[in-house]
């Protein structure tokens, strides 16, 4: 009688704990950000004089939770590296929004909704005004567009 109230109490504690496993948790949250690999053109600058320059991107977000979409603009370095357009002779906007060039970020997007599925795509417009660039190195200058997505409001 013993032996079977022992098998009963680790029967019924093998079920506890299965019930206790098998618990739905609240999945993690997760926020995924892609983008097209080709590189953006803004196109070409000669002479003197102001100029604006203009690309678009569309990037898609795919969450499971609420998210946030920020991107900043790193600046202009000729392809060889040597020379870089000083943040004094750039005015950077993205999505029409002005932006310091460096790491300080504006919001593009936000969502308190996931995007479960397919996603949503969240347009992204780089505008950059030049002026001095007479005073540069004929080249390609190459920079870098910041692009951060995260979870929560």
């Amino acid at each position: 009688m013993w032996s079977l109230a022992k098998t009963y109490a680790m029967v019924a504690a093998c079920l506890a704990v299965t019930g206790i496993a098998s618990a739905v948790h609240p999945p993690r949250p997760f926020v995924s950000l892609s983008i097209p690999s080709k590189p953006l053109d803004l196109g070409e600058v000669y002479g003197p004089g102001s100029k604006q320059l203009t690309a678009k991107v569309t990037a898609r977000v795919v969450s499971n939770c609420s998210y946030r979409v920020e991107a900043s603009f790193q600046g202009l370095k000729h392809e060889r590296g040597k020379v870089a357009l000083s943040a004094a002779n750039m005015s950077v906007a993205i999505n029409g929004r002005e932006v310091p060039v460096g790491n300080r970020r504006v919001l593009v997007a936000t969502s308190q909704k996931p995007a479960l599925g397919k996603g949503v795509d969240v347009p992204i417009e780089l505008r950059v005004g030049m002026k001095g660039s007479a005073s540069y190195p004929a080249g390609r200058y190459g920079g870098t567009l910041m692009i951060t997505v995260m979870a929560g409001p």
